[in-house]
């Protein structure tokens, strides 16, 4: 084996809601590509966050919702996709929050992780969280490291081992060439990174159960002769109420989420736009097969790129 080739592939990034896997990734590519809050549940499709070094090789990072037990259609299109993306992995990534109650990880979803035949590295997270955090404190995160080829403490705060964990990532992938052209950070197109950041500005500025039911649809996104792009999005919600908390009194909170949204798209995209916002009440659509296709939540993962 050569130590000084070039190696590329994919590494799925599996932990339960809220352990820190989106902010990881956003911290390993310093820029943000995944949708981030303090909510649980807040990835729902696979997306692909790409780390190019050019003297090393690329890191496709597979980054998946958290674990739960699905209770609708949206939810198991979500468990689907994690479950898919371990057939696709060279490599898993299993992040573990260290200030998350004890035997807070299902035995099923662990079993899951341990049968499947990739290696496995396991990053304890928010470490930074925790004064002199060792393993040893923890029994349950010392008894699930000796499933792992590698235990590593992180931060995604203050980035703590952060260019160890891609070092030791670097380890586990086959030799090849690049997967994705090497300027490229991830692989979803802008529309969909669009409504990722308005619902994730839904979800910090509502603070209500309503995010769980909020689903982002951009009908237009369109480049205007003066350079600035237009960008129509609806926020769909199950209920009227909901509406109203998204809309606000006198509409203040829809236009607190466009502020918000239309900054961060701006910088992500390194664009300027115009952002239209409307809210409409789609009854149940997290049950409705019509809706989730529309919102691309039950479109099949794609092949592994090659």
């Amino acid at each position: 084996m050569n130590n000084n080739a070039r190696r590329s592939g994919f590494v799925v990034v599996l932990g339960m809601s809220s352990a820190g896997k989106s902010t990881l990734l956003n911290t390993l590519l310093e820029q943000k590509i995944a949708i981030t809050t303090s909510k649980k549940q807040s990835t729902r499709t696979p997306m692909r966050a790409i780390y190019t070094c050019e003297n090393r090789g690329q890191i496709v990072f597979i980054d998946t919702p958290g674990f739960f037990k699905p209770k609708d259609k949206l939810e198991e299109y979500m468990l689907n996709s994690m479950i898919n993306s371990i057939s696709m992995a060279d490599a898993i990534l299993f992040v573990a929050d260290i200030t998350a109650a004890p035997n807070s990880i299902p035995a099923e979803f662990m079993d899951m992780i341990i049968k499947a035949p990739q290696p496995k590295i396991l990053a304890l997270s928010k470490t930074d969280r925790k004064h002199e955090f060792r393993i040893g404190d923890n029994m349950e995160l010392l008894s699930l490291s000796t499933y792992f080829e590698q235990t590593i403490p992180i931060s995604s705060v203050n980035r703590l081992n952060t260019e160890r964990l891609i070092d030791v990532l670097f380890g586990y992938l086959p030799e090849g060439p690049c997967l994705y052209p090497e300027d490229e950070l991830t692989d979803a197109n802008s529309r969909f990174i669009v409504t990722e950041i308005v619902r994730e500005a839904v979800f910090d500025i509502t603070h209500e159960e309503v995010p769980y039911s909020v689903a982002v649809y951009c009908e237009d996104m369109a480049e205007r002769e003066s350079g600035a792009f237009y960008i129509s999005c609806i926020i769909y919600v199950e209920r009227d109420s909901q509406k109203g908390i998204i809309i606000g009194h006198n509409g203040l909170t829809i236009k607190k989420v466009g502020v918000r949204s239309r900054e961060i798209i701006e910088k992500a995209l390194e664009i300027k736009c115009h952002l239209d916002l409307k809210v409409k009440v789609a009854e149940k659509w997290r049950r409705d097969d019509r809706y989730l296709k529309m919102f691309g939540y039950n479109v099949p993962l794609e092949k592994r790129k090659k």
